[in-house]
């Protein structure tokens, strides 16, 4: 992929990223997880692997809806009214798209004035392939969790899955950004808020429970 318009331009079909490319977007995010900025140089920094790092939403979705399932899958009081089950996975998948977008939004209108703009894209990119490689790295233990149930089990993996996933996004914000751990934990605590933002907005619009 070549750069060929800037970043306020939409996407064109041939910024899709192929298989091979995301494995490399994959193993960037990775190596930035660790610590090491070259994995940078893995990532499509362009205008066009600005916009292209959006697919990785889709390619997300598949991990994401066997955590919708999961959710699903455990015992709970029912509710007075039962939503029927595409209003519930229209529901999963809307609170996980804002989750995942108005973090973005957010930073973008903020960077310039803070001084950002040359690291908005890629702190996005590492921040969207990096947050698709967590979800795909996080399939065992939603499996785990469909078999084993609700319980202390899950209780103690879960505690330790979301710890891990905050470090590793962390680390990941931390090292695209030249090693700026301040300004990666707000970024992070931006992203936690506006997931709890999306969550409540989405489940006081459409009576579902999500969390």
């Amino acid at each position: 992929m070549t750069p060929s318009s800037p970043v306020g331009s939409p996407p064109t079909p041939d910024t899709t990223p192929t298989l091979d490319e995301i494995l490399r977007y994959f193993t960037g995010a990775a190596e930035l997880m660790l610590g090491r900025p070259e994995g940078l140089r893995r990532l499509d920094l362009s205008a066009d692997g600005f916009w292209s790092s959006f697919f990785a939403i889709l390619v997300a979705v598949p991990p994401m809806a066997l955590s919708w399932v999961q959710f699903e899958s455990l015992p709970r009081t029912a509710p007075l009214i039962v939503p029927s089950p595409a209003l519930v996975y229209t529901a999963h998948a809307l609170a996980d798209f804002l989750a995942w977008v108005l973090p973005v939004v957010v930073l973008m209108l903020v960077a310039r004035p803070i001084g950002y703009s040359r690291k908005i894209v890629p702190l996005v990119v590492a921040t969207n392939w990096g947050g698709a490689l967590i979800t795909w790295a996080l399939v065992p233990y939603w499996l785990i969790g469909l078999v084993a149930g609700d319980g202390e089990l899950m209780a103690g993996l879960g505690l330790v899955v979301a710890l891990g996933s905050i470090v590793l996004t962390a680390r990941l914000t931390s090292t695209a950004l030249g090693r700026d751990g301040f300004a990666a934990l707000a970024i992070v605590l931006l992203m936690l808020v506006m997931s709890l933002f999306a969550y409540g907005l989405v489940m006081e619009l459409t009576g579902v429970r999500l969390a």
